[in-house]
C-alpha cells in the first residue's frame, strides 16, 4: 500500500515549457535521420503535461528507434523478445491503437490533429487489409462470400500435436446476419478491421504478396489450440500462395486437413480489443474537440464491422451446444453481445480462387470487453453510431451485456475472472455438470489459451478495468446516476480499486515467498480475502504492482443484476509483485478515471476518490525517475527464456517445407514428439525454426547465459536469469497517456510555472590518456545533466552519461589520437535543456592530466572556507571565484594544501568557487560550489527540543527518532533558520539515507543530511541534521511544530547498534525535553548539549 499517499509531491507543483524537436510532427511517411534538427517550443501549464510532451518527443524521435522506415510503430525497440509477438520488430493492431491514443492526447494539448489523422492513414495503409486507394486489392475475393454458408467446421484441439484438424463440416454453420447490412451501407463487404500482426521489416522473408511495394508483411502465428504458446507457434504468411511451406500445400496443411491439397489463399484475423480501442480513442478525440467527420466516419465503420467479434465462431445459436448438439443460428441468435477473442476472414488466390469465408469466435474474455466503444457506437451522446441498420441496437445491447459480464465475473475480493464460451473445448462439447453459466455460455477460468493461463496476467485486469473506470466517469459526467449500467460500472470499478490498491506499493517492497505469494507480518501467505495486510520493507524510489492471479471456484450462475450474489465462493489469490511500466500506466489511468468519476458523481472527490487520486499522483512521480531518456522502463528478469532453447514446436510426420528465412523445417534438428499429446512427428526449437535469431545482437548474451546458468534438470537458472530492458511502444504510450489523462481530469490549474533549465555554460574538455575530463558551470534549476559525445564536429551526439549530478565528468575508455566533441544538457522534472556549446579534446598517450576531485566548503561571516580532495597527479592548485555568469578570476595560485579560506568575500553575495588542479600535461577543474557568506544573525527566540524513540529495540536496520520543537521565547521563529542535530554512531562506512515519514508541518518541508564528527566524540561519530524549508513557516511564541517522524537507514540495509548512541534513549516513548538533541537558530546553538 501507499505510505503517506496524501503528501503533495514537490515536482507535482511545477509547470513548465518543454522543447519538442521537429519530429513531433512526423510520421505521415518515412523520415530522414536529421528530422530532429529544428526545435519548436510548446508551452505547458503543468508538470504532467510537460512529462507527456517529453515522452511524446522520445517516442517520435527517429534516433530512438520506435518506428520503422515506413513509419510503422514496432512492438519494441529491442528485437530479441518473445511474448505475443515473437520478435521485437513485429507490430500489432494493439500498437496501432495505442498510437492513435498518443496522437489524440497530443491533439488535446496542441490543437494539432493532423498527427492523429496521419496515424489512422498509416493504419489503413499497412494493417487494415483494404484497397486504401493504391489500387491493390488485399481482400481480392471477398465479394464471393456466401453469408448463408460462412465457413466449414473444423474442431479445435487441446494440443498442437493433434493438428492438422479435419475440415469435416460435422456441424453446419449458421447464417451470417450482417453481410447484407454492410453491402447496403457501404456498397461492399470488404472487412474494415485490422489484421492483428505485421512483420514490419519482413524479417521472416515472406513478403507482402498482394501489395509488394510494402516492406511490412501480414503474418500469423497461433492456429493450433489452447496449448499453443508463442514458443510452439509457427509464423506463416497470411497471403499464402504456397511459395513457402510444404510444396503444393503451403502452411495450410499444418493447421487443417482436407481431402485434397489446400488452395492458395489469403486470410486475416483481428484482435477485437485493438479495434475497439481505436473506436474508444476516436470517441475521446471527439470529446476533446476533434471534428473531422471523414475520420470519425472511419471509426464508425470499424465499429460496425467489429460486430463480427460478437458472433459465435460458426454462427451457432448461443447456448444451443450445452448438451453437445449445437443449432445453426439464424438472425441474431448467434450473437453473444460480448467481444470475443477475434474474428477471421479469408478467400482464394489465383485461378479458381473465387471463394471466401468468415468466422467469429466462440470464446469471450473479460480482458477484451470495451464498454466505452459500445457506448460510443450506440448512444447519441457517444457520437459514433455506425451506418448499418442494426448496429446501434447491437451495440446498445452489448453495452449492458458487457457490464453484466464484468459483474458476473467479479470475485469476492474484486478481481475479474476469465470469461465464457459457447463452444466447450472449441468443439461444442456438452457442458459439465455444475458449471456456471452466463446467458447459457459456460464459465471459463482461462478462455482461449492455457500456456500460460490467459487470465493470470495483471495487465489484463488493468487494461480492461481502466475502460470500466472510463465508463463510470462518462455516465457520472453525463448525469446518469441511477441506471443499471451506471450501478454496475460503479460497483465493479469501486470494488476492483479496493482490491488492487492493497497490493500496490510506493517506496517500499512487498514481502513474498519463493513462489511469489504475498506474506503478512507473521510470515503467512495471503491467500485471498478482503483488506490484505502485506508485510513490506523500505525501498525508496521503487513501485510495485501485482503481477498475476490464481483463481479458486467459479462465479454463481447469472440471473441478472438485481439477483447478483456477490460470488462468495469465487476467490482470487494475488501474486508476483511486478514493475511492468505499461501495466502501471493503465493502472494509473484506472485510478484517474475512477477518482474523476467520484468527483463527477458527487461534485467533489469522495474519500475513495481522493485515495485513488493521491495514489495515481505518487505513482506518476515515482515512475518518472525510471525514464532513461528513451522511455520509462525497468529491468525484466525473463526466467521463461530457457524456452528459446527447448524443442517444443510440433511438426507432423511426413511434413517438410521451406520457412521464410530459407531453411527447411523440420530439417534434421527434431526430436520425437510426445505420443501422450496425441501426435506423431517431431519437435524443433525456436532457432531451428528461425535461424536468423542467432544474428540478433542480444543472442550471444542469452546463449552464453543459458549454457553457463540454466540447469535443465531442475529447470532453474543457477547463475542468474536473463535480464532485459524493453522499450515496448504500447507500454510507453500507456505511461505517456497516464500523465496526460491525470493532468486533463485531475490536474491542478493553479500550479506555478517553472521552466526547463538553461543550457549549461562554461563547458571545457581536457584530454588525458584514453580519457577526457569535462567541466561546466551549474545551470539554475537543473536536477542532473546528460553528457553527449560525437566523433564528428557538430554531431550527431550520443548520450554517454545520464543523471550526472555534479558539474564534472570523466569519459574513459577512449582511443588516443581521436578527437571527441561534447555537449552537455541540463535536465529537471519538466524536461531537458537545449545543448551547451560544443567542447572538444583529443586524448593522447603519455598525457595524464590531474584526476577528478571534489570541492566542498562552508560560508561564514564575510568569508568562505574551501576544502577539496586530492587530485591524482596534481602538482599544484589554484582557487577561482566568479559572481553570476561572470568570468572566473584567480584568488590564489600555486597552492599545495587542500584547503583555502577566502577572506575577501562580501556578506550577502553568492559566489561561484572552483579549484583547478594543475600539472605539466594540463589542468582539471573541480565541481563548482556556490556559497553565500552572511553576517551572524541575531537570535530572537528560545527553543526547546522534545524527543521520543520511534522504535523499541536497540538493533535494527532503521533509526527512527521523533521530534517536537517548541518556541519557549516571546518572538516568532522562522523555522527555515532552525536546525536540529541527532548524534549517533554509524557503525560502518555505508552511505545513509533519510526520510521524513510524517510531519504535522508537512513532511515535504523537512530535510535531513548527515555530517561526520571528526574526530569522533565519545559515542557519536555522525549526526543527522534536520532542517526546514520555507514552506514550514514560522513558529509563534509558545507554539510547537508537532510531531516530526524521522527515519534513516544505511543504503546496504545492515543493522545499527544504538546501545551507546549519544542521542538515543530507548525509555523515551513519550515526548519530553531532551538535551542530547541540540538545536540551532541562525547557526547559533540555542538548545542542548553537544557531545
Amino acid at each position: 500500500m501507499l505510505k503517506s499517499a496524501a503528501k503533495k509531491s514537490l515536482t507535482a507543483m511545477l509547470a513548465g515549457t518543454v522543447m519538442l524537436t521537429g519530429y513531433t510532427g512526423l510520421w505521415a511517411g518515412p523520415q530522414t535521420a536529421h528530422a530532429a534538427d529544428q526545435a519548436i517550443e510548446i508551452q505547458s501549464d503543468s508538470i504532467n503535461e510537460a512529462r507527456f510532451l517529453q515522452l511524446y518527443d522520445q517516442l517520435k524521435d527517429p534516433a530512438n528507434g520506435y518506428f520503422s522506415p515506413e513509419g510503422i510503430p514496432y512492438h519494441s525497440i529491442e528485437t530479441l523478445l518473445s511474448e505475443a509477438p515473437d520478435y521485437g520488430h513485429m507490430t500489432t493492431s494493439e500498437a496501432y491503437s495505442y498510437w492513435l491514443w498518443l496522437e489524440t492526447m497530443y491533439g488535446h494539448y496542441t490543437g494539432d490533429w493532423s498527427k492523429l489523422e496521419a496515424a489512422w492513414d498509416s493504419m489503413e495503409k499497412y494493417i487494415i487489409p483494404v484497397n486504401e486507394g493504391d489500387g491493390k486489392e488485399e481482400q481480392p475475393t471477398m465479394s464471393s462470400y456466401n453469408p448463408n454458408s460462412p465457413a466449414t467446421y473444423a474442431a479445435e484441439k487441446p494440443f498442437p500435436d493433434q493438428y492438422p484438424s479435419a475440415i469435416n463440416g460435422q456441424y453446419a454453420a449458421g447464417k451470417d446476419p450482417l453481410d447484407a447490412e454492410f453491402k447496403a451501407a457501404y456498397g461492399n463487404n470488404q472487412t474494415y478491421l485490422m489484421h492483428w500482426l505485421l512483420d514490419v521489416d519482413n524479417w521472416y522473408g515472406y513478403g507482402n504478396l498482394l501489395n509488394p511495394s510494402h516492406t511490412a508483411a501480414y503474418v500469423n502465428t497461433f492456429q493450433r489450440g489452447e496449448q499453443e504458446s508463442v514458443w510452439e507457434a509457427i509464423p506463416h504468411p497470411s497471403q499464402d500462395n504456397k511459395t513457402f511451406g510444404k510444396p503444393n500445400e503451403g502452411f495450410m496443411s499444418l493447421f487443417t486437413k482436407e481431402t485434397q491439397a489446400p488452395s492458395a489463399q489469403w486470410r486475416y484475423t483481428n484482435a477485437t480489443d485493438a479495434d475497439a480501442r481505436a473506436v474508444q480513442v476516436l470517441y475521446w478525440a471527439k470529446e476533446m474537440g476533434y471534428t473531422n467527420t471523414a475520420y470519425l466516419d472511419k471509426a464508425k465503420k470499424m465499429g460496425d464491422y467489429l460486430r463480427y467479434g460478437m458472433h459465435d465462431k460458426y454462427f451457432q445459436k448461443i447456448g444451443s451446444a450445452k448438451n453437445g448438439t449445437p443449432t445453426p443460428g439464424t438472425g441474431k441468435d448467434s450473437n453473444m453481445y460480448l467481444m470475443a477473442w477475434y474474428t477471421s476472414w479469408g478467400g482464394g488466390l489465383g485461378q479458381g480462387g473465387d471463394w471466401a469465408w468468415r468466422i467469429g469466435a466462440s470464446h469471450t474474455h473479460q480482458a477484451y470487453q470495451n464498454p466505452v466503444a459500445a457506448y460510443a457506437l450506440s448512444d447519441p451522446a457517444g457520437g459514433l453510431i455506425p451506418k448499418s441498420a442494426t448496429a446501434k441496437a447491437d451495440w446498445n445491447a452489448s453495452l449492458k451485456r458487457q457490464l453484466e459480464f464484468y459483474t458476473w465475473l467479479q470475485s469476492h475480493e474484486g478481481a475479474i475472472g476469465g470469461g465464457a464460451t459457447n463452444s466447450l473445448d472449441g468443439s461444442y462439447k456438452a457442458y459439465p455438470a455444475g458449471v456456471s453459466t452466463f446467458y447459457d455460455m459456460a464459465y471459463q477460468e482461462a478462455p482461449v489459451y492455457r500456456d500460460p493461463d490467459s487470465n493470470t496476467w495483471f495487465g489484463f485486469q488493468a487494461w480492461s478495468l481502466e475502460r470500466v473506470a472510463e465508463m463510470y466517469y462518462i455516465l457520472a459526467e453525463s448525469g446518469d446516476l441511477s441506471s443499471e449500467n451506471f450501478q454496475m460500472a460503479k460497483k465493479v470499478i469501486t470494488k476492483w480499486i479496493d482490491w488492487s490498491k492493497d497490493y500496490v506499493f510506493v517506496d517500499e517492497r512487498p514481502v513474498t515467498d519463493a513462489q511469489g505469494y504475498y506474506l503478512n507480518a507473521a510470515g503467512g501467505r495471503i491467500l485471498g480475502g478482503l483488506n490484505a495486510q502485506v508485510a513490506t520493507t523500505p525501498a525508496p524510489g521503487e513501485f510495485w504492482i501485482p503481477g498475476s492471479q490464481e483463481w479458486q471456484g467459479q462465479p454463481d450462475k447469472w440471473n441478472g443484476f438485481s439477483s447478483f450474489t456477490e460470488n462468495p465462493n469465487f476467490r482470487v489469490v494475488t501474486k508476483d509483485p511486478a514493475q511492468d511500466t505499461g501495466v502501471l500506466g493503465s493502472y494509473i489511468k484506472a485510478l484517474t478515471f475512477f477518482a474523476a468519476g467520484t468527483q463527477a458523481e458527487n461534485g467533489t472527490l469522495s474519500a475513495k476518490g481522493q485515495e485513488a487520486k493521491d495514489l495515481a499522483e505518487t505513482l506518476l512521480d515515482t515512475a518518472w525517475d525510471y525514464n532513461d531518456g528513451v522511455g520509462i522502463v525497468t529491468e525484466e528478469v525473463r526466467k521463461d527464456y530457457f524456452r528459446f532453447f527447448a524443442k517444443e514446436i510440433y511438426i507432423p510426420a511426413n511434413w517438410s517445407g521451406t520457412f521464410g528465412q530459407g531453411n527447411t523445417i523440420p530439417g534434421t534438428a527434431g526430436v520425437p514428439s510426445d505420443p501422450a499429446k496425441g501426435g506423431n512427428g517431431v519437435y524443433i526449437g525456436y532457432s531451428d525454426l528461425r535461424p536468423a535469431i542467432k544474428q540478433d545482437p542480444a543472442w550471444a548474451y542469452l546463449d552464453n547465459l543459458y549454457k553457463t546458468s540454466y540447469n535443465p534438470t531442475t529447470k532453474t537458472w543457477e547463475n542468474g536469469a536473463p535480464t532485459f530492458t524493453y522499450h515496448r511502444f504500447w507500454s510507453q504510450v500507456d505511461m505517456a497517456t497516464a500523465y496526460g489523462e491525470y493532468d486533463r481530469l485531475l490536474g491542478d490549474a493553479d500550479s506555478p510555472e517553472v521552466e526547463i533549465p538553461a543550457a549549461p555554460a562554461g563547458v571545457t574538455a581536457t584530454g588525458g590518456s584514453e580519457q577526457v575530463v569535462l567541466n561546466w558551470n551549474a545551470a539554475a534549476g537543473a536536477a542532473s545533466y546528460t553528457v553527449k559525445r560525437a566523433e564528428v564536429n557538430g554531431g550527431p551526439y550520443t548520450p554517454v552519461a545520464t543523471g550526472v549530478t555534479g558539474s564534472t565528468f570523466t569519459d574513459t575508455g577512449l582511443t588516443n589520437g581521436t578527437t571527441y566533441y561534447y555537449v552537455i544538457t541540463a535536465v529537471n522534472a519538466v524536461g531537458e535543456s537545449t545543448p551547451s556549446t560544443q567542447a572538444s579534446a583529443t586524448p593522447l598517450a603519455g598525457v595524464v592530466v590531474p584526476g577528478v576531485f571534489n570541492l566542498t566548503g562552508t560560508a561564514g561571516n564575510a568569508q568562505a572556507v574551501l576544502t577539496w580532495t586530492a587530485s591524482t597527479g596534481a602538482a599544484s592548485y589554484k582557487v577561482q571565484r566568479s559572481v553570476g555568469s561572470g568570468a572566473y578570476a584567480d584568488l590564489a595560485t600555486g597552492l599545495t594544501a587542500l584547503t583555502y579560506t577566502d577572506a575577501t568575500a562580501v556578506n550577502g553575495t553568492a559566489y561561484n568557487y572552483r579549484v583547478v588542479a594543475i600539472n605539466t600535461s594540463g589542468q582539471t577543474n573541480s565541481n563548482v560550489l556556490v556559497l553565500t557568506p552572511l553576517a551572524p544573525p541575531v537570535t530572537t527566540g528560545t527553543l526547546e527540543v522534545q524527543y521520543r524513540n520511534g522504535s523499541s529495540g536497540t538493533s535494527g536496520n532503521a533509526i527512527t527518532p521523533q521530534f517536537n520543537v517548541k518556541n519557549t521565547g516571546t518572538t516568532a521563529v522562522d523555522l527555515s533558520k532552525v536546525k536540529v542535530r541527532y548524534y549517533f554512531t554509524k557503525d560502518s562506512a555505508a552511505d545513509l539515507s533519510f526520510w521524513c515519514d510524517y510531519a504535522q508541518i508537512g513532511s515535504g518541508n523537512v530535510e535531513g543530511h548527515f555530517v561526520s564528527v571528526d574526530p569522533a566524540k565519545g559515542t557519536a561519530d555522525t549526526y543527522l541534521e534536520i532542517s526546514f524549508k520555507p514552506g514550514a513557516g514560522s513558529l509563534a511564541a509558545g507554539a510547537e511544530t508537532g510531531v516530526i517522524q524521522g527515519r534513516f537507514s544505511k543504503n546496504n540495509w545492515t543493522n545499527f547498534d544504538q546501545t551507546n548512541d549519544y542521542s538515543f534513549d530507548s525509555t523515551k516513548t513519550a515526548f519530553s525535553a531532551w538535551t542530547k538533541v541540540t538545536a540551532y537558530q541562525d547557526g547559533a546553538k540555542v538548545w542542548g548539549i553537544e557531545p
